[in-house]
Parts: C-alpha cells; sequence; structure tokens
C-alpha cells in the first residue's frame, strides 16, 4: 500500500477531545488491542495529552503521551511514557506509527524531556526507531478497575524501553516509575 499523503495529525491534551473522538478512540483502541477496557480510552488511567491521525474524517491512528518524572536509579529523569500507539489495519506499514515517534520525540528534545518510555510485547516498531530494551527493577503503583491496590516491585520480563532525548545516560539500577505504569 502507498504512503497516504492527506492525514491530519493532531496533538491534543486530555482534557480537551470530545466525546466524539473519544468514541473514534475507543473503536480503534479495541480493534487493536484484544481486551481493551470497555468504554474506555486509557487502559490505567487518562494520559496528558495524545497524538491523533485522521484520513478522511476517520481516526486511523493514536499514541498516548503521559508526562512525568521517574527515578532511575536515584537519578531523577523527566520522560515521556508513551502507551497504546496503534494504526488501524487498513492502514499499517505506511511508516504512520513511525511518524507518531518522531513527533513525541522531535516535542521531547525541544522542551527537555530526558528520555522516552515504554513497555512493548511486539518491539520491532520500537528497536527501528532507536529504542532500546533495557532490564530494571522496577517499582509502580498497581491501579486495576480505578482503585489502587498498592506497590509492585519486579522486573517487566524484557519488556522495558527507553530512547535518550538528552545526554543523560540510563542507569541499570532500580527504576521507580512514580506513578502507575502506563
Amino acid at each position: 500500500m502507498a504512503i497516504i499523503e492527506d492525514i491530519d495529525i493532531q496533538r491534543k491534551e486530555e482534557f480537551s477531545i470530545s466525546e466524539t473522538t473519544h468514541q473514534a478512540i475507543h473503536q480503534l483502541l479495541s480493534r487493536n488491542f484484544s481486551g481493551y477496557p470497555k468504554n474506555q480510552t486509557y487502559f490505567k488511567q487518562l494520559p496528558n495529552f495524545r497524538y491523533l491521525v485522521w484520513h478522511q474524517n476517520q481516526l486511523i491512528g493514536h499514541m498516548a503521551v503521559e508526562h512525568r518524572l521517574m527515578n532511575n536509579d536515584d537519578q531523577i529523569i523527566r520522560t515521556f511514557g508513551i502507551a497504546d500507539l496503534c494504526v488501524d489495519l487498513d492502514y499499517q506499514h505506511q511508516k504512520i506509527g513511525t511518524f507518531l515517534l518522531q513527533k513525541v520525540e522531535e516535542l521531547g528534545r525541544n522542551n527537555f524531556i530526558d528520555f522516552l518510555v515504554l513497555v512493548a510485547k511486539d518491539q520491532q516498531l520500537y528497536l527501528q526507531n532507536g529504542f532500546q530494551t533495557v532490564d530494571n527493577y522496577c517499582r509502580w503503583l498497581w491501579i486495576h478497575q480505578q482503585k489502587t491496590f498498592g506497590v509492585i516491585h519486579r522486573y517487566l520480563n524484557h519488556s522495558l524501553m527507553v530512547k535518550s532525548l538528552q545526554k543523560k545516560e540510563w542507569r541499570s539500577g532500580s527504576l521507580d516509575f512514580l506513578g502507575y505504569i502506563f
């Protein structure tokens, strides 16, 4: 399939997204992630902002972003946590996912974000875009069905990925998400 050129990419703060757009987001997430929570546009918690990709008034791409401080082995880092990156099946393999990652990377570099951070089982897209897998012992807030159950301490089984945007180096010690996992 040829790369489409007539797409509209928007960066929207979460609080400004309309109900109609939330419905489109939920439909796209449900088609791309089996078992996605019913009637939600987030897995555990609302993101700070999202990138939305539209083609002819149809939502075809999505990426949620959480702006957060994290503690990487006693080094406080500014991060953009990436969640729910997906592209509609009919529009995959057209570099839309790569373009979304480039957009958030540019935003991060221009605003002194140290790292992009995400958790992924399928890592191919991220490896192709300069992310690396790291194996830190992690701590995060355990949230399930809008309730807090405590704090989890464990490794993320080779699914934690990072990309440095500034001059800080990722440390191999413990990682405290200072909140929930995205």
